[in-house]
């Protein structure tokens, strides 16, 4: 099959396939292993980035919801057979948006070195930390059926809407933002300063 890569794990296993070349079969315990670090990894990152925030711009702020639209539609529509329950799911999406947008009131916005840095919401945060535990155990624990896919087909497309709530939000918000928060960052030199 040639390289492997993240896109061909995370597409095999979401379709449930197992005998790609390098990719370690579904039983074994390379494979549970490979997916707990790959997960750890991601939880980490997007905890990390969500307390302690991150540089702003446009791109970035909509480059989650994106990806989301994306692996709904394909988790929707075109993996697996046709179900027109699992289809209808998609009006979740709305609901979702209508959350996201009013959780990310709580989003905050600072300056270090005159770059503006902005922390997610932690509602949001937590939303989506359980949706995905929630998601993934689902996948991976239980065998597969019409039920299971509609759990996780209503869990991700309410949590698209909400990501998609988030940024539109967040980028209204930014507009707003005078800069006044004049925030430095820490920098240890060994001397402490009473401000």
């Amino acid at each position: 099959m040639g390289q492997l890569t993240v896109e061909t794990i995370l597409v095999a296993s979401a379709s449930g396939q197992q005998n790609l070349t390098g990719f370690p079969t579904g039983g074994s315990v390379q494979s549970l292993y490979f997916l707990l670090i790959f997960l750890a990894i991601i939880v980490t990152l997007r905890i990390y980035r969500g307390i302690n925030g991150r540089a702003y711009s446009t791109a970035r702020v909509l480059r989650v919801p994106v990806i989301y639209v994306v692996l709904t539609l394909v988790t929707v529509l075109a993996v697996g057979t046709f179900e027109p329950v699992l289809v209808a799911t998609l009006a979740l999406i709305p609901g979702g948006f209508l959350l996201g947008y009013r959780f990310a009131t709580k989003v905050t916005f600072f300056n270090i070195n005159n770059r503006v840095y902005y922390k997610r919401s932690p509602a949001v945060l937590i939303i989506w930390l359980i949706s995905f535990v929630i998601r993934i155990a689902l996948e991976s624990a239980i065998a597969p059926s019409v039920t299971i896919d509609f759990i996780v087909d209503v869990i991700l497309c309410t949590t698209t809407g909400i990501f998609i709530g988030e940024a539109i939000n967040v980028v209204r918000m930014r507009k707003n933002y005078s800069g006044t928060d004049n925030r430095q960052p820490f920098q240890d030199d060994g001397i402490k300063t009473n401000q």
